[in-house]
């Protein structure tokens, strides 16, 4: 304020004084506040209430309220409901149309092998209609990258797990891979694991890429484990494997056809035609093709287009799940 010889000097009060240092005070520590804290979650608001993302609208980014620190190992951040209920199957979960239209079946396909190699897993995401689920191998080089990418298109996503195959020791999914014969701690720090190395996905699967039969969830004990694992995550599981099923309690579901790399187009095809015809007679059907090579990408998206002429809707593998679970 500047003053004149003719205005006297300007005189603030005590009172007021006193108030505003108070507001500049608060606003100095609230600021120390936010520097420690930082800045409040994305989307937070998005945690109550349900996730209904339009068709084709990104998926949210990973939510640190929906993360916890392992307990085989506190550097590894694990998927985790929020302390209001929301779920991670819920709150990445892809756009479905909600109610399904009448007359059609809903049908969902999950490719898996996303995050090996980057170009063919950038092909899928762009090819491929948004409500393709996309499973992550947990040793992708270009998980970062990919799972951005997928994000941004409106794929959901899915972690893979290495399990136990029937070609041990020959064959295997690693030194990280669930095994009957492991003792639990080992087996707990190999699925903490792969559950940290991406994060905002809504489940996770035994299909990681890899054209071998799984056997680690055809054992009721190995099941039994892994559900006492996964329900406390707020994870969907699909697995692929041949005799295998679903844990009590985990929401998920098992392949009704499996497509591998070493089929030919036709064989496909063929496939993906009995995928669809499971569907009318079922009421639904899931199919997982193992890995995004360019034949399994051009024919799967040739295929999608057709649906509707099919009786078929394409869903993804949340709002399969999901609509089963609340039958």
């Amino acid at each position: 304020m500047w003053r004149t010889e003719t205005m006297p000097p300007f005189r603030i009060a005590r009172s007021v004084k006193l108030f505003w240092a108070g507001v500049a005070a608060a606003a100095l520590i609230g600021a120390v506040v936010l520097q420690v804290i930082g800045p409040p979650d994305h989307d937070t608001a998005m945690l109550t209430g349900p996730v209904l993302h339009r068709s084709g609208s990104a998926i949210p980014p990973p939510n640190p309220a929906l993360l916890v620190a392992s307990k085989a190992n506190p550097a590894w951040k694990i998927p985790h409901p929020a302390p209001d209920g929301m779920t991670p199957m819920r709150y990445y979960a892809a756009a479905a149309p909600v109610p399904v239209p009448q007359g059609l079946h809903p049908v969902a396909v999950m490719m898996g092998g996303i995050g090996e190699a980057r170009q063919a897993s950038r092909d899928a995401i762009r090819s491929l209609p948004p409500a393709v689920s996309l499973a992550l191998t947990p040793y992708g080089p270009h998980l970062r990258s990919v799972v951005a990418a997928a994000r941004a298109a409106g794929h959901e996503t899915l972690m893979g797990i290495p399990m136990q195959t029937d070609r041990e020791p020959a064959i295997t999914e690693g030194d990280e891979a669930l095994r009957g014969s492991e003792l639990d701690p080992v087996n707990l720090k190999h699925l903490d694991w792969a559950l940290s190395r991406s994060a905002g996905y809504v489940g996770v699967t035994d299909e990681i890429g890899m054209s071998v039969d799984e056997t680690y969830l055809t054992q009721l004990l190995n099941r039994h484990w892994l559900g006492k694992q996964l329900r406390p995550t707020g994870l969907l599981l699909v697995t692929a494997s041949q005799g295998s099923g679903v844990p009590s309690g985990v929401p998920g579901r098992v392949a009704d056809v499996v497509i591998h790399p070493e089929m030919s187009v036709d064989e496909q095809r063929a496939a993906l035609k009995r995928l669809a015809a499971t569907a009318v007679a079922s009421g639904s059907a899931l199919g997982v093709i193992s890995s995004p090579t360019a034949d399994d990408i051009a024919v799967l998206a040739q295929w999608c287009q057709g649906l509707k002429a099919d009786g078929l809707v394409l869903v993804p593998v949340s709002a399969l799940v999901a609509a089963r679970g609340a039958q």
